[in-house]
């Protein structure tokens, strides 16, 4: 993980969970790069986002300003990679509340109205965190001003995205760092298990790559 801003650059770091993207089919509720920047003690995080109806549930009966202690996201297991889901168990306050809806103001849908569901911050620090209800891809920065968050100021954001999150983050942003994680969606084809296509194909199979070693083979069949 980067431990810091670039020097000289203006804006947030994005920390991209793109093995854990709904846009792509993923759970959203995965904690492995979530717990890894809490771990390394990164500041000034803003997370985007953890879907996880529960969690706000419980937020919302605690009320703005109440402190919790939550078992966050980890509710789906991930039978196609192997793993089962793992909740972080966390402390924080809660930061804001509400009914999960605004108008896209940046370059991608435009306009349209979001229903991300009831969602809510929870503010553990160093680190504060989108929960919300529904599943939705960070593609614009309304995911975070709708509840307060203003992520231009951020040092870094962690967006569960892949691709779409170039349309509303990318301009903002310092650098970008695409982060190992795990789900459903990751980009290691290793993971993955594929039943009905043709083999061999690229990039699951090593096509026309020179053999591993040094490379020279000797040959057995001249006579």
């Amino acid at each position: 993980m980067p431990s810091g801003r670039p020097r000289g650059a203006g804006g947030p770091v994005l920390l991209l969970d793109h093995a854990d993207n709904t846009g792509s089919g993923g759970t959203q509720d995965v904690m492995t790069v979530i717990r890894e920047v809490i771990r390394q003690g990164l500041e000034d995080v803003a997370v985007g986002a953890v879907r996880d109806p529960a969690s706000v549930t419980a937020m919302q009966q605690a009320g703005v300003g109440a402190t919790v202690t939550l078992r966050l996201g980890g509710h789906t297991d991930m039978p196609s990679v192997g793993l089962a889901g793992a909740p972080l168990e966390i402390t924080g306050r809660v930061r804001a509340l509400s009914d999960g809806e605004w108008i896209v103001r940046g370059p991608m849908y435009t306009g349209v109205k979001v229903q991300m569901g009831p969602s809510a911050v929870l503010d553990i620090g160093k680190v504060q965190i989108v929960v919300v209800s529904r599943h939705h891809e960070p593609w614009d920065q309304g995911v975070l001003h709708s509840l307060g968050i203003d992520p231009k100021a951020k040092r870094f954001l962690l967006l569960k995205s892949r691709i779409h999150y170039r349309a509303g983050f990318a301009p903002i942003a310092a650098a970008t760092v695409t982060c190992d994680g795990d789900g459903v969606t990751t980009s290691n084809n290793d993971l993955l298990r594929f039943a009905k296509v043709r083999r061999p194909i690229y990039p699951l199979d090593r096509l026309n790559a020179p053999p591993e070693g040094d490379g020279v083979r000797e040959r057995t069949d001249l006579g």
